[in-house]
């Protein structure tokens, strides 16, 4: 999505690239690099590569570095992961897992994809700041995308400003008229938020 990124982000399955558009979607992310570096892993004197799946930057500037694994592969590359995760922590960097069961549960994957679809639209300077506009005169910090329809604005349009992060939505977003929209950003832990878009528990 070249309205989010200014380079193209590379993928070596089918999960990764669902995994991609997923975090892209998410409103605190702000950059995603593929293997973005080696590590080496000391275990029982012999030392063994990992290059991680992805490195995510957030708004705030803090970063996560990610492994993208189906669930069912866990188990046999468990001893592996944790060895890395324990070199990131030292590092002071965190690790996540990004199973199957994350990207695809409650269809974030879906969701994720039809925002970008939405993303794509081409719209004006002029739409962008008239749409926005309304949605900061609401009187209240959100607003629902009926109300914003009912006053004239393409649901479409609507869509695209969340697509490009202009506008947000909670973690358990919905892409129906009910949802409610806010044009203010968030402002807790972009970690935990991260986490949360994909349905996994804090910790």
């Amino acid at each position: 999505p070249g309205w989010l990124l200014d380079h193209p982000v590379q993928h070596e399955s089918h999960l990764e690239r669902r995994f991609i558009i997923a975090a892209l979607s998410c409103p605190v992310v702000c950059d995603i690099q593929h293997q973005p570096f080696t590590l080496q892993l000391s275990e029982v004197g012999a030392a063994r590569k990992y290059t991680p799946d992805f490195l995510i930057t957030f708004r705030d500037s803090t970063s996560l570095v990610v492994e993208v694994k189906p669930q069912a592969y866990l188990k046999r590359h468990e001893e592996r992961l944790h060895a890395a995760e324990q070199v990131l922590q030292s590092q002071g960097q965190r690790f996540f897992i990004a199973t199957d069961t994350l990207i695809d549960g409650k269809n974030l994957s879906a969701r994720a994809m039809l925002l970008m679809r939405y993303g794509r639209m081409h719209c004006t300077e002029v739409q962008v700041q008239e749409t926005l506009k309304a949605i900061r005169h609401a009187g209240h910090d959100s607003i629902s995308v009926q109300e914003l329809v009912e006053q004239g604005l393409p649901e479409g349009m609507v869509w695209n400003l969340v697509a490009r992060h202009l506008c947000h939505v909670p973690s358990d977003f919905q892409l129906d008229l009910t949802q409610s929209i806010t044009t203010t950003p968030y402002a807790g832990d972009c970690h935990d938020y991260f986490r949360s878009w994909f349905g996994a528990a804090q910790r």
